[in-house]
């Protein structure tokens, strides 16, 4: 018996009825949670009496804005590296940028198919992307798992008994990165791809581009860490912390809320588990108010990201 032959791919085949009715429905639900995480978010940081300092937080919001950048063209140097011919760079990153969107609906699904769909139309298969996302996702929890670890092993949890955190993450950090190595991501990506009747993918990330990689992601989370803490201490000052212990509170708080995928983009898991460790230096209202005017801040730098990220992708 012959294998299945592989996925046509037809770049910029024209879009069914389905297609578009499936966008409209994604956009609307995108558009409904994204509003409730602004509004919520803007209730509860307008109650605050903030003294914020202009010029940090523009520093802060451009570091942020350079972070989704940088973790944009992390994303395109997987992909290019699993699928041949590259699409353009700024057609990558549009596409990464867009599906962003999707987060903010609860499980994540919409960024997923939004993704699979807007790469399968500029000829990329399927299984690339989809492995593609398993590669970045396993990066991204990896490295902000080790944040954590770093975190509770110089300034604990916190509460007086951050052993059982410290386990979870410590076990979560080797586990995800091991499945990278390609003896592992391997055989499992081809098991899950015969399942769907697809050929096993024609490239893996080994040596070094796939060290290349981790350490790209290592330095996307230092530009992540570093733009929480410049826009906590716009608001705050030096009591909250220095910019390792902010930094590393957030990616400890990242990596729990990226492992709560049923949350909208982590809504609320991030934002109570970077309040608790705020507490450490600063009441706890005020911890909860800088955790949410932080997720507020991050969520429009990302749309001020995907604007642009959008807007570049069409002229090429």
């Amino acid at each position: 018996m012959t294998n299945p032959p592989a996925e046509a791919v037809r770049p910029g085949a024209e879009r069914g009825p389905w297609r578009r009715w499936g966008g409209l429905a994604a956009g609307l639900l995108v558009l409904g949670f994204l509003g409730y995480a602004l509004v919520d978010g803007w209730a509860a940081v307008s109650e605050y009496d903030w003294d914020v300092d202009p010029g940090l937080l523009a520093l802060g919001c451009l570091v942020l804005l350079v972070f989704y950048l940088a973790s944009a063209l992390g994303y395109r140097a997987v992909i290019d590296e699993l699928h041949q011919p590259p699409l353009p760079g700024r057609v990558t990153v549009s596409i990464w940028a867009r599906s962003l969107l999707g987060r903010y609906v609860p499980g994540s699904v919409v960024m997923i198919l939004g993704r699979v769909v807007l790469s399968h139309e500029r000829g990329v298969p399927r299984k690339a992307t989809l492995a593609g996302m398993a590669y970045e996702q396993l990066l991204s929890v990896g490295v902000a798992a080790a944040g954590g670890v770093a975190f509770i092993a110089l300034y604990g949890t916190g509460d007086g008994d951050g052993g059982d955190a410290r386990v979870w993450l410590l076990a979560l950090l080797p586990l995800g990165l091991l499945a990278l190595h390609p003896r592992v991501f391997g055989p499992a990506s081809a098991w899950l791809l015969r399942r769907a009747r697809r050929e096993p993918l024609p490239r893996l990330l080994a040596g070094r581009p796939l060290a290349a990689v981790l350490a790209w992601y290592a330095g996307t989370a230092v530009l992540l860490g570093a733009g929480i803490w410049l826009t906590v201490r716009a608001a705050a000052g030096p009591e909250a912390g220095g910019p390792a212990f902010v930094g590393l509170a957030f990616l400890l708080s990242f990596a729990v809320s990226m492992v709560a995928v049923i949350f909208p983009s982590g809504l609320g898991i991030r934002e109570g588990a970077f309040a608790l460790a705020l507490a450490q230096n600063v009441p706890g209202g005020v911890a909860v108010a800088l955790s949410v005017g932080s997720r507020l801040v991050l969520t429009l730098v990302e749309l001020l990201f995907v604007a642009l990220a959008v807007l570049a992708g069409r002229h090429r």
